[in-house]
């Protein structure tokens, strides 16, 4: 599906959360695995808090179309991104799929460095800021599955890129913006699950043309 049903945002509003450290204990405290061809640790169970899909609807002025409760479908589950150690990853640019869904992310550690927020970017050689389509591709005089080689080779090379915005990071912060979306974690952080950058993300479908976010299409 090509990412046209919205408009591109990045929305940010903080303290999501009432009880924000019960959360972060249970962050700590899930199980987490590496799904193969992916990068990422992420638990491998969801936490949904009691009324937070009617929440983010409330928050986002959206409807929510899809709301997945299987890990695999990323909508709740907990996500570990260490800078230091065995486990480090540098973080790369990327769209999630499906590219139509939208993508929120509550930051959960607290006391990190504002620069371990979410940036959205743009792709130098291509101008392109969301996931390329086959219209892209026309245009650009490539193949698709050429474009997005050339998107994965330059993923991890900020000079590749043009940073377009960035939410800062700040403890029980929601970040919400289009799946379809460039983006990346600004930095991870950390070495260890007392000060890994820990973070939840919620994978919805959400009814663009009626969403101040859509495009009209």
């Amino acid at each position: 599906m090509e990412p046209k049903g919205y408009k591109r945002f990045l929305f940010v509003l903080d303290d999501f959360y009432d009880e924000p450290a019960k959360v972060y204990r249970a962050a700590q405290e899930a199980t987490y695995y590496e799904p193969e061809g992916y990068t990422g640790f992420r638990s491998t169970t969801v936490y949904h808090g009691a009324g937070v899909r009617a929440k983010l609807e409330r928050l986002l002025d959206i409807r929510i179309t899809r709301w997945d409760t299987d890990p695999t479908e990323e909508n709740g589950v907990f996500y570990q991104a260490f800078a230091k150690g065995r486990t480090k990853e540098l973080p790369g640019v990327h769209a999630d799929t499906p590219y139509n869904d939208m993508t929120v992310v509550i930051y959960l550690t607290p006391g990190l460095p504002l620069d371990c927020g979410t940036s959205l970017w743009m792709h130098k050689r291509t101008g392109l800021c969301d996931a390329p389509t086959a219209s892209d591709a026309r245009k650009l005089k490539m193949k698709l599955a050429d474009l997005w080689a050339l998107f994965e080779k330059d993923s991890r090379d900020r000079s590749k890129w043009v940073e377009l915005d960035r939410a800062g990071y700040r403890a029980n912060r929601m970040v919400a913006y289009p799946s379809g979306a460039l983006h990346s974690a600004t930095n991870h952080h950390g070495g260890s699950i007392q000060n890994v950058r820990l973070y939840q993300t919620f994978r919805i479908g959400v009814d663009w043309k009626g969403s101040k976010y859509g495009n009209g299409r």
